[in-house]
């Protein structure tokens, strides 16, 4: 293994963590880990990574009708690139390189987080803590919720052995909704929520935990299995990925079930159909805190940079472009999507597009 160290990493508490847990590696000390990071690399990712100092922001504004809310929600990063291959993801052509990079400067992240948190009455001036938190509330009157995404980068869960990002993040968000800021009716549960989603059924980190969270969710990406063989490369399968959210669930910890990317495939009707018949055989819906749903879709930009670097992928060839600006699939095919996972759950939130 070989770990390139930005120098002004060197001291923080995660660093040295990771060196304890890596003590037989090759450490190589490195001034910018963007020098690194923004070439071309023959190295194999699963023979290093960067550990480095986050100096930009950590926070980007999730899109409109992203999530829970319609405003509100934001991603924030703690590492970039992922381990898993999935075809269809952005990252495959986002950055330079798949090397692996985590930020080691946590406090500052959670210092960020904690300014998003404060937006909305940021302006006021003069206001002591107790008048602060009141006026927080009363601007959110205990009906939403400010919502970070953590996964938007990489998979956190399946990184967390390196990382340690449970431990650190999910603990955070518990601390940071005082009992002014937790809501009326909702067993305790804060004005900020972090998600935290995977395809990976690693769960051993969330059940170290000492405790359940209430401002902390589980979200898994689900396919039909024979769509993750052929387009979520070394990703964990669905029968495994059912086992940890059947565990999760009889521990008492939230869950929520992500159907996205839906992908637009040959006979896709027959594939989701049984894949719907077998996730409500296998898994107590009423049991889940949320479920979402999602076709695949790209920007222009996007679609022609997938499009560019893999010339061969079937599934692009089978969206359209929308007076949206998105490249998506048909709305016949979305529309079929909706209705069926609407018959799995009521309730399921439509991702980034409407009915």
């Amino acid at each position: 293994m070989i770990i390139y160290i930005e120098k002004q990493a060197s001291d923080y508490k995660q660093t040295k963590i990771i060196l304890e847990k890596f003590k037989n590696s090759d450490i190589i000390w490195i001034d910018n880990y963007k020098n690194l990071f923004d070439k071309k690399f023959s190295q194999k990712i699963e023979n290093c990574f960067i550990v480095a100092k986050l100096n930009s922001d950590a926070i980007t504004d999730a899109p409109d009708w992203y999530g829970h809310n319609n405003k509100t929600s934001y991603f924030f990063k703690t590492s970039l690139n992922c381990i898993f291959d999935c075809s269809y993801c952005f990252l495959k052509w986002a950055f330079k390189n798949d090397i692996p990079v985590y930020f080691v400067n946590y406090e500052d992240i959670k210092e960020q987080i904690t300014e998003y948190i404060k937006r909305p009455v940021s302006l006021e001036t003069g206001l002591n803590d107790s008048d602060y938190e009141l006026k927080l509330k009363q601007n959110y009157n205990y009906k939403n919720k400010i919502w970070f995404y953590s996964s938007d980068y990489s998979d956190i869960l399946w990184m967390d052995y390196i990382s340690g990002f449970m431990w650190e993040f999910v603990e955070f968000f518990e601390n940071i909704n005082s009992p002014l800021l937790q809501r009326r009716g909702a067993g305790g549960e804060g004005i900020a929520m972090m998600e935290i989603r995977t395809k990976s059924a690693n769960i051993k980190s969330i059940l170290d935990l000492w405790f359940i969270p209430k401002n902390t969710e589980f979200a898994f990406s689900l396919n039909p299995q024979e769509l993750i063989e052929k387009y979520e490369h070394w990703t964990s399968n669905l029968d495994v990925r059912i086992k940890a959210i059947n565990t999760l669930l009889e521990k008492g910890y939230k869950v929520w079930l992500r159907f996205l990317p839906l992908l637009p495939v040959k006979n896709y009707q027959e594939i989701y159909t049984d894949f719907v018949k077998e996730i409500k055989e296998k898994i107590d819906i009423k049991k889940i805190s949320s479920t979402f749903v999602s076709g695949l879709l790209y920007t222009k930009s996007d679609y022609n940079n997938i499009l560019k670097k893999y010339p061969k992928l079937d599934i692009l060839y089978r969206l359209q472009e929308e007076k949206s600006w998105f490249i998506r699939e048909s709305r016949e095919m979305r529309d079929f999507f909706y209705n069926l996972f609407e018959s799995l759950d009521e309730e399921c939130f439509i991702c980034l597009d409407e009915k």
